[in-house]
């Protein structure tokens, strides 16, 4: 998690309310940034922008700032990230907090949001192992989460998102 832009915070309230507005009257709980997600393998908690528990959160020996259980994790892009390349070959090269996080046995899936341009890319479990990825570029195209069959049209996404402003 980085200092906010404008963009940034527009971006981040925008998944806030969609996400809240789906997940709202379910078992899913969406959480805002300064949540941690702890990872008891590495011994670290990592701090996404957006995450969303299915369920309670599992926490971490009882401390109500360490959850263990996301399922969909959310990283608005500044630039530079530390450790993500947009055109990294492979994945473990892509996103260094997305390549410790992907062990997490509830993550479903793990979202990059771009800010200088209207492009998501999400990485979902396929298989145990076995991680796809979709990307949604344009104001024109939707999101497609598979908890709640979720759907973010990009142009609420981005809404108010000035792309002329320097990150």
């Amino acid at each position: 998690m980085s200092d906010g832009s404008v963009n940034q915070g527009r971006i981040l309230r925008n998944l806030m309310r969609l996400m809240d507005a789906t997940c709202g009257h379910s078992l899913y709980e969406v959480l805002p940034r300064g949540v941690q997600v702890w990872l008891p393998e590495q011994g670290l908690g990592v701090y996404p922008d957006l995450l969303v528990v299915a369920g309670e959160p599992l926490l971490h020996d009882g401390q109500d700032n360490r959850v263990l259980n996301p399922c969909v994790m959310f990283e608005i892009l500044s630039e530079p990230t530390p450790g993500y390349s947009p055109d990294a070959a492979t994945l473990p090269e892509r996103g260094g907090m997305f390549n410790l996080c992907r062990t997490i046995p509830y993550l479903q899936a793990y979202l990059f949001v771009h800010q200088t341009e209207a492009r998501v890319e999400q990485f979902y479990r396929a298989e145990e192992h076995l991680w796809g990825m979709t990307t949604q570029s344009g104001l024109d195209s939707v999101v497609e989460l598979a908890i709640t069959d979720v759907r973010l049209p990009m142009m609420d996404i981005y809404a108010r998102v000035d792309f002329s402003l320097v990150v």
